[in-house]
């Protein structure tokens, strides 16, 4: 059983605080890697919650391998997000977590687009950075984090 089963076993559906990180992921053309979520359709960038005996950079690591292939070489802290407001997911299920989420930013990477998790990942993709606009505001805003970061080259907390 995963962690967040065994959570689950203790508490139900009750929402708990999650930790997770997200990735904005770059290539040397400037386009950004987005995903396409096989269940809703949508479009997003790697990310996901992190598991027992795992740090934080390890999880993004594994993340990234599973939805996209590819290996993360060195990575950015850009942002920290723990708003309830906007880091609280309302799972189809019933489920809810409010995610402690570690943004991150790399353009230092390597090896070819192929999905691992295809139950998780329908596409992945490398587009213009403008689709970042069809994220959803959860992921949409590590985007305003790398700008903070990239313009000040402070972490953004919110």
């Amino acid at each position: 059983m995963n962690y967040i089963g065994k959570i689950r076993s203790k508490i139900g559906k009750e929402k708990f605080i999650h930790p997770a990180a997200r990735i904005i992921i770059e290539n040397k053309n400037g386009q950004i890697l987005f995903i396409r979520k096989r269940a809703s359709g949508k479009l997003g960038i790697p990310a996901g919650g992190m598991d027992e005996e795992e740090t934080i950079e390890a999880c993004i690591k594994r993340e990234v391998k599973e939805e996209t292939g590819l290996t993360i070489n060195s990575l950015e802290v850009i942002g920290i997000s723990s708003n309830p407001k906007t880091e609280t997911v309302n799972y189809p299920n019933g489920d809810v977590i409010q995610y402690f989420t570690v943004e991150f930013y790399t353009n230092d990477w390597n090896g070819e687009i192929k999905i691992n998790d295809k139950e998780e990942i329908k596409s992945a993709n490398f587009e213009p950075r403008e689709k970042y606009l069809e994220l959803p505001e959860i992921e949409k805003s590590a985007f305003d984090s790398l700008a903070y970061f990239k313009r000040r080259n402070k972490i953004r907390v919110k």
